[in-house]
C-alpha cells in the first residue's frame, strides 16, 4: 500500500472517530475505562494559551487547524483576525460554522480539510495556529504543509500533548476509546526534527503539576475541587519549572511556536 493510501485512510478513520465524537455518539466502555476517565487531569485553558502566544491578531490571516467545534475560530475573529478554519471532521465544521454564523463570510471561511494536504496558496497566512492536531497527523506532512502556507516571517503556534510523563503515557494506554489508534503524543526527537524547517522555534512546557488534581478527585470525588486545585496549580507551575528545569519533559503538553 502506498504511502498516499496509507494517509487518507488514516485521515478517514480519524474523521469517522471525531464525526461520532462531535455527533455525541458515545462508545460502550468498561468500568476501569470510566474511572480512568474521571480521573484524567484538568488542563489549564489551551484556547488562552495559544491566544496570549498569538498576540495581535488583528487585521491578520490566520489558518487554524482542526477547529473542532469553533471556539477558538471564534475568539480569534472577534479579536480582529480573517480565519480560514478547518477540520477532518464533517460534523466538527458543520459545529464551527453555527458558532461562528454572525462572522461567516466576510471574516471566517470553514472547511472540511485535511491537515496534510491543506487547500491554500503558498504564503498566504500571517499566523498558523492549532490545539491538539499535529499529534494525529503526520507531523511531517502537516508541519509541511504549515511552512508551506506561512509568509516569511510568518509564525505557527501549536499546543500538543508531550510524550515523556510515564503517568500520562499510562492514562492513555488505559483509555483507548477516548482516541483513535493513530494517535499519539510528541516526543522531543519530533519536536526537534519539525524545527529544522523553520527560522526559529520556541517551546513551553505546562501541564505537570496540573497532574495532581487527579489525586485531588481521587480523594474528594468533587469536579468543583479538581478545577480549584488546577488553577492554583497552574499559577504556581511556571515558578516551579523554572526552578526545576529537568522536570520539564515530564510535563503533560507543550506550547510550541514555530517562526518561518
Amino acid at each position: 500500500m502506498t504511502n498516499s493510501k496509507v494517509q487518507r485512510g488514516q485521515a478517514s478513520e480519524e474523521a469517522n472517530f471525531h464525526n461520532k465524537r462531535f455527533r455525541g455518539e458515545r462508545t460502550a466502555i468498561s468500568w476501569v475505562e470510566r474511572l480512568v476517565l474521571s480521573l484524567y487531569p484538568q488542563m489549564p485553558s489551551l484556547t488562552d494559551k495559544i491566544l496570549t502566544a498569538s498576540g495581535q491578531v488583528s487585521g491578520k490571516r490566520v489558518c487554524e487547524i482542526g477547529c473542532g467545534s469553533g471556539g477558538l475560530t471564534r475568539e480569534l475573529a472577534s479579536r480582529g483576525a480573517y480565519v480560514s478554519a478547518s477540520d477532518v471532521s464533517a460534523e466538527a465544521v458543520k459545529l464551527a460554522r453555527k458558532i461562528n454564523e454572525e462572522f461567516i463570510p466576510k471574516q471566517v471561511d470553514v472547511n472540511v480539510m485535511d491537515a496534510c494536504n491543506l487547500l491554500y496558496n503558498n504564503e498566504s497566512f500571517d499566523l498558523v495556529v492549532g490545539i491538539s492536531v499535529l499529534h494525529h497527523v503526520d507531523i511531517d506532512k502537516a508541519t509541511r504543509e504549515v511552512n508551506r502556507i506561512l509568509k516569511p516571517g510568518g509564525k505557527a503556534v501549536f499546543v500538543e500533548p508531550l510524550a515523556h510523563n510515564p503517568i500520562s503515557n499510562l492514562w492513555r494506554k488505559l483509555s483507548p476509546s477516548a482516541r483513535t489508534p493513530d494517535e499519539r503524543p510528541l516526543s522531543y526527537s519530533e519536536l526537534s526534527k519539525i524545527g529544522e524547517q523553520f527560522s526559529s522555534v520556541r517551546r513551553q512546557e505546562f501541564a505537570l503539576l496540573t497532574l495532581l488534581s487527579s489525586f485531588v478527585y481521587l480523594i474528594t470525588h468533587s469536579h468543583k475541587a479538581k478545577k480549584r486545585s488546577t488553577d492554583l496549580l497552574a499559577r504556581l507551575e511556571p515558578a516551579f519549572l523554572k526552578i526545576f528545569k529537568p522536570l520539564r519533559r515530564y510535563s503533560g503538553a507543550i506550547l510550541i511556536e514555530f517562526t518561518k
